[in-house]
């Protein structure tokens, strides 16, 4: 970019970053930016893995934090003083639980049986 007339070269490397989960709990400032599994990998826990220890709708947010060199006219590379930071727009994660059951019959087996719609209305007699 040229800035008062002086032709200015700025580079900015990511080295540190923060993720916030949204519950009150982070990660960071690491070295580790992490980043989406392949979906025959999901499960797997990763150096940036959460577990949320409640359901519901969460805003996560990944501060990364930058350190840079500077040079004006094609001169020697210079440090840029501190770390810049920038965070992410929250992005919104929805966590659930679920429970599997395996039953050994059907509901035209059992029609009162866990699940079942005839279940539902025996249930406390």
């Amino acid at each position: 970019m040229t800035m008062l007339g002086q032709k200015v070269h700025i580079i900015a490397k990511p080295v540190q970053y923060r993720w916030d989960y949204g519950d009150g709990r982070s990660l960071g400032p690491t070295t580790t930016m992490g980043g989406p599994l392949p979906q025959d990998r999901w499960g797997e826990k990763t150096r940036t893995s959460h577990a949320y220890a409640a359901t519901g709708d969460f805003s996560v947010v990944l501060t990364t934090y930058f350190q840079g060199t500077y040079s004006v006219n094609g001169g020697p590379d210079l440090p840029i003083p501190n770390q810049g930071q920038f965070s992410s727009p929250p992005q919104t994660v929805s966590v659930w639980r679920s429970v599997t059951r395996n039953y050994a019959d059907d509901c035209i087996t059992n029609p009162r049986g866990e699940g079942c719609p005839a279940a539902s209305t025996t249930k406390g007699r």
